[in-house]
């Protein structure tokens, strides 16, 4: 028997990766693709695996950039086949015993149930479990028709909301998400804080905000990672440690967000 979910992925030229993201979902009831106009093998790569795949836009402009990734998994999830959805990115993937138990949790879960994975970062085909980040604990899964939703607002980074009612299922197996080379990465995370100064130019953004979520919150953030960096940075060797600098661009990105933001409020003076 099937799992009674939809797995949701985002796809733009991510040949590259799907493959390994899709190998192993042919348990779950349907994986729905929503593709960017793909220049790659993408489509061919998600329809070879059993994956209904829509168009991010209704465009023929070839690999179209997402400006808002809340709007785009909500409308994704509108198209779902099932009440039960799952996100995962393109880059992502799931191992055969979080397959296994996450069918065994929605055989009997309520529908105000929200699944949470570990989230392993890998690196060079080696799952590294020390660093900044570590454990990783995000909320995938969840009913549709629950309340549970995307916080809006975030046009990056998406965040879940439900309230105090949810029973959160934390699985034991995780989820894998190998990283490219810091080279990679750092100009993504610039075009992510480019999509969240846009977004904010867009709608406004208020002095009480600022101070609240930027002047005060971004600086603790900042302080905080640089110190789990340096207490890290002894263990950076293990072979179960992210290196440095990939420990390092969560202080680079919440600083240059913070810069970022603070410019924006500064051309209001």
């Amino acid at each position: 028997m099937k799992i009674p979910c939809s797995v949701l992925i985002l796809t733009r030229n991510s040949a590259s990766t799907l493959e390994q993201c899709l190998k192993n979902l042919g348990p779950f009831g349907e994986i729905l693709v929503h593709d960017a106009n793909s220049e790659d093998a993408s489509v061919a790569i998600a329809k070879r695996f059993g994956a209904r795949v829509l168009k991010q836009y209704d465009t023929e402009e070839k690999s179209v950039r997402v400006k808002n990734f809340t709007e785009m998994r909500l409308r994704e999830r509108d198209e779902a086949a099932f009440d039960w959805v799952l996100y995962i990115d393109s880059d992502e993937y799931l191992s055969d015993a979080l397959v296994t138990e996450i069918g065994e949790i929605l055989q009997s879960a309520d529908p105000k149930t929200i699944v949470k994975f570990p989230r392993v970062s890998v690196v060079d085909g080696v799952p590294r479990t020390r660093g900044v980040a570590f454990p990783e604990i995000m909320p995938r899964i969840h009913h549709r028709r629950s309340g549970a939703t995307l916080r809006a607002g975030k046009t990056v980074h998406e965040k879940y909301q439900y309230d105090a009612s949810f029973l959160e299922v934390v699985t034991r197996a995780p989820l894998y998400v190998p990283l490219d080379p810091v080279d990679v990465l750092r100009p993504k995370d610039d075009r992510y804080i480019l999509l969240e100064v846009q977004h904010m130019r867009e709608t406004g953004c208020s002095w009480r905000r600022y101070i609240r979520w930027f002047l005060l919150r971004e600086p603790v953030l900042i302080t905080w990672y640089f110190l789990k960096v340096l207490s890290v940075a002894p263990f950076c060797f293990f072979p179960d440690s992210l290196p440095f600098s990939q420990n390092f661009r969560f202080v680079r990105y919440h600083w240059r967000l913070f810069r970022a933001v603070t410019g924006l409020m500064l051309e209001k003076l």
